[in-house]
């Protein structure tokens, strides 16, 4: 997908750091950029942030009294994210916090309109269950890595995760699938995105 100016500065800079392909893509980023501005997102909720690549494409999309709360542990990809964003034409809609998302979240005095996960796989039914509770009605939860390296669909990509992770992933997409509140689908990229809509 096309970049801007601030979406190649991460994006090169990932390269230059190793870190290329952690990220989500471009067409994954496009993807949640219309998803902020189909759904009217004033407040979105991002945990797991790794440089900002994804942050960007959604601060694009958020009206002018928009932001986006965005959540990172590491400490030294919190810092390039900071360093990134704030040369960004959108640095003022976006708060970076610092820490483990489990604590950080529960000190979060925010209703999002949107929540994307895109972290540490072993939490995500804990991100998860904040999520839901979290959104209003309208509101969406976007989760990344839904197919866990091709885990939950049967294919063996080489990547190796715990029996946690997997459980753990399990329960995130059963649970939305299942939950008579949300509306959920899951598309079929390669990592698989898992998308739900709070309905009632």
């Amino acid at each position: 997908m096309r970049e801007d100016q601030d979406l190649r500065a991460v994006r090169e800079a990932l390269i230059e750091d190793g870190k290329f392909g952690i990220n989500v893509g471009g067409a994954e980023g496009r993807f949640l950029q219309f998803l902020v501005g189909v759904s009217r997102a004033k407040v979105v909720v991002e945990v797991g942030v790794l440089y900002g690549y994804s942050t960007l494409w959604m601060a694009k999309a958020l009206p002018s009294d928009g932001r986006i709360y965005a959540i990172e542990r590491d400490e030294i990809n919190f810092k390039r994210a900071q360093q990134l964003i704030s040369k960004s034409e959108v640095g003022d809609k976006i708060e970076l916090l610092q820490g483990d998302a489990r604590e950080v979240l529960t000190q979060l005095q925010v209703q999002p309109d949107l929540v994307f996960i895109d972290a540490d796989k072993l939490n995500y039914r804990h991100y998860l269950e904040w999520a839901m509770k979290a959104v209003p009605v309208g509101g969406v939860i976007v989760g990344d890595n839904t197919f866990l390296f091709g885990h939950m669909i049967g294919e063996d990509r080489g990547e190796k995760v715990s029996p946690t992770a997997f459980e753990s992933m399990k329960y995130f997409n059963t649970t939305l699938a299942q939950a008579s509140n949300f509306r959920a689908v899951m598309i079929p990229t390669y990592e698989g995105m898992t998308l739900a809509q709070r309905i009632k």
